[in-house]
């Protein structure tokens, strides 16, 4: 079977203006986080461009200026920003972008602009389509017109929706992309067979095609998210909205202890629910400077199938280049944004955790904030993940950036 991609710039959230804590002093903000190009004819030449500026009152500079590896070659990225440079309060640099294409079809790109501000990776995104006197020559039409999955338990996936793909125009429609994205496009997947709809097969004019779809909510409550189908007969984007809704953890779920040791010398704070790591701790198998803080949470195990319970990802900073401590997300669009960043190495799952809801967990959950110390160095900076407000108000005061919360504990 053959699964559907991502088109990943369209799944980052993004930051117009990163703002920091009152005490801190720089800040990236940038004029757009997303430049649009709309439907072009091959051929032609459009640019953009971006303002990036220094909105603090201390310097930052950039540690990493450049394309993200996805950029389709349509585009031509020309920036004054640099890797290296340095922005002083006020003063700001111009990302411009050219979209310039050669062939139809939907292009996107990105450019990192890596930072040594508080939220140090930032993405400029860009989209656009070409076309040409193929377009408008086939159309498409969805059967079902929503993929509708209706109510499924969190970690459980559906039986396959069969989709049927018709094309009612005059020519063959022959896709050039299959892309999943939204609000939440990892709840969903697709998976194509050998005589199914697919990229490169024709579908013949008053002839249709099928796609298999699944749903697998990651989270409790509504969870939507699109197929976009592109080809170069299409005179625009044809899109398929797939709904489904995360029924809730069941009342007395088994959980686990994560338990939050400190190690002395380093200023390392570590949490996990792995009773192996914690007894090798515990004996001093890595050391005398590690101890149990005497702080811990409630979560669900790594292998746990059920509820509004998504895995936490684990990473430990690359040695000599990125930070020398953990950081933990349960969030899709962080975990992949940190999966691709050099400066981390992803250690995998120890425990499963509730997402805030815009913010906020729910009264009966405890809720689990995270802090950051920036440090002199990309090496010295440090995570700390917290539940009692006393804690995170004193770290906040002597520096760390309180990040918010992150995640939600049963009580």
């Amino acid at each position: 079977m053959t699964g559907f991609r991502f088109l990943i710039p369209m799944l980052l959230a993004l930051v117009v203006c990163a703002a920091m804590p009152a005490h801190a002093a720089s800040r990236i903000c940038m004029s757009a986080d997303t430049l649009t190009f709309g439907q072009r004819e091959v051929g032609t030449t459009t640019s953009a461009s971006v303002t990036v500026s220094n909105c603090g009152d201390a310097a930052f500079a950039f540690t990493d200026v450049s394309a993200h590896t996805a950029t389709n070659a349509a585009y031509r990225i020309d920036t004054q920003c640099g890797t290296g440079m340095t922005l002083a309060p006020h003063d700001a640099c111009t990302v411009g972008v050219t979209f310039e294409p050669q062939a139809p079809g939907q292009a996107s790109g990105a450019l990192w602009l890596h930072n040594t501000t508080s939220t140090p990776d930032q993405l400029l995104t860009f989209y656009g389509r070409a076309v040409d006197a193929q377009a408008g020559t086939a159309t498409l039409e969805f059967v079902p017109a929503i993929a509708d999955f209706g109510t499924q338990p969190i970690g459980v996936e559906t039986p396959a929706l069969v989709v049927m793909l018709r094309n009612g125009g005059s020519e063959p429609l022959v896709p050039s992309a299959l892309v999943l994205n939204g609000a939440n496009p990892y709840d969903f997947r697709g998976a194509s067979g050998a005589s199914d709809c697919g990229i490169g097969r024709p579908i013949a004019a008053g002839s249709a095609c099928t796609l298999s779809l699944y749903f697998n909510p990651r989270a409790a409550g509504p969870r939507r998210a699109t197929l976009v189908v592109d080809a170069p007969q299409l005179a625009a984007l044809a899109v398929l909205t797939l709904a489904g809704d995360g029924a809730p953890v069941p009342d007395g779920a088994p959980t686990v202890d994560v338990v939050e040791f400190h190690n002395s010398a380093d200023g390392q704070y570590f949490i996990t629910a792995d009773s192996r790591e914690i007894g090798l701790l515990d004996s001093g198998g890595l050391g005398p400077d590690w101890s149990r803080t005497g702080a811990s949470f409630r979560a669900w195990p790594p292998d746990a199938s059920q509820g509004d319970v998504p895995p936490v990802c684990r990473f430990f900073g690359t040695p000599g280049l990125g930070p020398n401590s953990h950081f933990y997300t349960a969030y899709a669009n962080e975990c992949a944004i940190v999966r691709n960043d050099p400066h981390w190495i992803e250690e995998g799952v120890t425990f499963r955790a509730r997402l805030p809801s815009a913010g906020v967990c729910a009264a009966s959950d405890v809720t689990v904030q995270r802090l950051w110390w920036r440090g002199d160095t990309a090496t010295a900076s440090r995570h700390r993940y917290v539940t009692d407000r006393e804690t995170a108000d004193a770290m906040h005061a002597a520096g760390w950036v309180l990040e918010g919360p992150v995640f939600c504990a049963p009580a």
